[in-house]
């Protein structure tokens, strides 16, 4: 997996449509109890607001770099000028936000002591957008979608979300090559068919059922049912402290666990996913890739207290750090290596084809790994594979060496080396450690010079005697 796509994001443009809203936080301090009732007093010392509902998505999306187009129907009232100004400091496109007088801007506030909710109370009046909205949409489809990449509905079923504009917009979103999330809420889901992928949680999955779900299988079986109903072809079901659980358009259901971190507050977890989500795919992630990402993305959200956001520094930092993608580029590498060095981690380098892993590779492993913190592994490509053992080789093909590598946990990344020594991949990521095998002390090396210029050191180990990846092919031949 290649973190820098992330970089790309920056020539993402994604179209918001939604219901748009404001949060207000009234924070303070409760030092006593009312003499007037039992409830307690909070002596105001700040007040602030945020873009809520779909604006929180968009909050998440710029946040990460992403440019926004957004869509939808607020009041005229100061609640909605509040929300166009804040949209206005995003640099958000918001052409195709009407305010309208018939509309009041959604409004939710809560009241805050030492970093706990007390109280919320919402100002709205839930009911359809009026007709001139849907007209400015239809009658402006193709410039609403000019230079858009990533559709995203964002549904709080207050009145935006009408079946016939979503349709409208996922179609129009299909036949052009651009792929729709959707953000779900009640119970017609019909307004979501054909959509690329859809995140409903596990109650907003329950409620659109209408049954309970208990088991594993309850949601593989209901899911796919309801994927194929509906002609998604993601259905991702956000499950909280048990992550994500994906059932793809082969109708294969995949889990992928939550990333384990403090919890403070999971407000806005869900906007988060599908923001991470949405970037992840327009910058050519699989749906399985941007699932893990978008899980990270929320764990990240959860330490922090309210509606909060990450930025794309901090997405890459916590992927990098998560283990989950052991599989690095050099320029990413380099990155790690320069950080982990930062925070006094002694960094061990190794590097072979592996092909055929065996004992006698993990034993060498094991023994790089006792001489620092990091292990750090370069196997060589399929194409330099070749080079040194000849067009026979490799038995196994890079990918599934790879793959191999990553799964032992005593290797902490793993780079692919085009070439045949290390020289290059040394030079750039200045190891504090370079581990070889006993049989090349008092051999001339090419890369020795390049560990003495920056001031590492070569240690040797021994090797696990008669294991050979040449001597185990020479005995599957002779037994079969």
């Amino acid at each position: 997996m290649n973190v820098e796509l992330l970089n790309n994001v920056k020539q993402l443009n994604i179209l918001v449509v939604g219901d748009f809203m404001i949060d207000k936080y009234i924070e303070g301090d409760v030092t006593r109890i009312s003499p007037e009732a039992p409830v307690p007093v909070l002596r105001v010392t700040s007040k602030k607001s945020k873009l809520g509902g779909a604006g929180n998505v968009v909050n998440n999306l710029a946040m990460l770099g992403a440019k926004i187009r957004v869509a939808g129907c607020i009041g005229t009232d100061e609640n909605g000028d509040q929300l166009m100004k804040e949209l206005g400091e995003l640099g958000v496109d918001t052409r195709y936000l009407e305010q309208n007088e018939d509309i009041q801007t959604i409004t939710k506030t809560r009241l805050v002591s030492k970093k706990q909710q007390f109280l919320r109370y919402d100002e709205e009046e839930v009911k359809d957008v009026p007709e001139s909205f849907c007209g400015l949409i239809r009658n402006n489809l193709e410039e609403v979608f000019r230079g858009i990449q990533i559709l995203v509905i964002s549904d709080y079923g207050k009145g935006t979300i009408r079946k016939e504009l979503s349709q409208m917009l996922i179609s129009y979103a299909a036949q052009n090559g651009i792929s729709s999330l959707v953000d779900p809420k009640g119970t017609d889901y019909e307004k979501y068919a054909g959509a690329t992928v859809c995140t409903p949680n596990m109650n907003e999955l329950c409620t659109v059922l209408g049954r309970k779900i208990y088991t594993e299988e309850d949601i593989e079986s209901y899911g796919k049912e309801l994927r194929k109903e509906l002609k998604i072809d993601n259905l991702m079901i956000t499950r909280s402290e048990k992550g994500i659980s994906l059932i793809n358009k082969e109708g294969v259901k995949k889990d992928f666990p939550a990333v384990e971190k403090e919890v403070i507050d999971v407000t806005g977890a869900g906007d988060t996913v599908v923001s991470a989500v949405a970037v992840c795919l327009g910058v050519g992630y699989s749906v399985e890739d941007s699932c893990v990402i978008a899980n990270i993305a929320a764990s990240n959200v959860c330490s922090k207290f309210g509606a909060a956001t990450l930025t794309l520094n901090e997405l890459i930092g916590d992927i990098i750090n998560s283990g989950e993608f052991k599989e690095v580029e050099l320029s990413v590498a380099r990155y790690i290596v320069k950080g982990l060095k930062e925070k006094g981690k002694k960094i061990v380098f190794t590097n072979g084809c592996f092909d055929l892993l065996h004992a006698g590779h993990v034993a060498s492993f094991l023994q790089a790994k006792s001489f620092g913190d990091i292990l750090v592994v370069a196997v060589n490509s399929d194409s330099s594979v070749k080079k040194i053992k000849g067009d026979k080789r490799p038995i196994i093909s890079q990918k599934n060496r790879v793959k191999m590598l990553c799964s032992l946990e005593c290797i902490d990344y793993v780079v692919v080396m085009e070439e045949t020594t290390p020289e290059k991949i040394l030079s750039i990521l200045q190891p504090d450690i370079v581990v070889k095998g006993r049989d090349w002390e008092g051999k001339e090396m090419p890369e020795k010079k390049v560990i003495d210029s920056y001031g590492g050191v070569m240690k040797f180990i021994d090797l696990e005697e008669g294991l050979s990846t040449t001597n185990i092919i020479h005995k599957i031949s002779e037994v079969y």
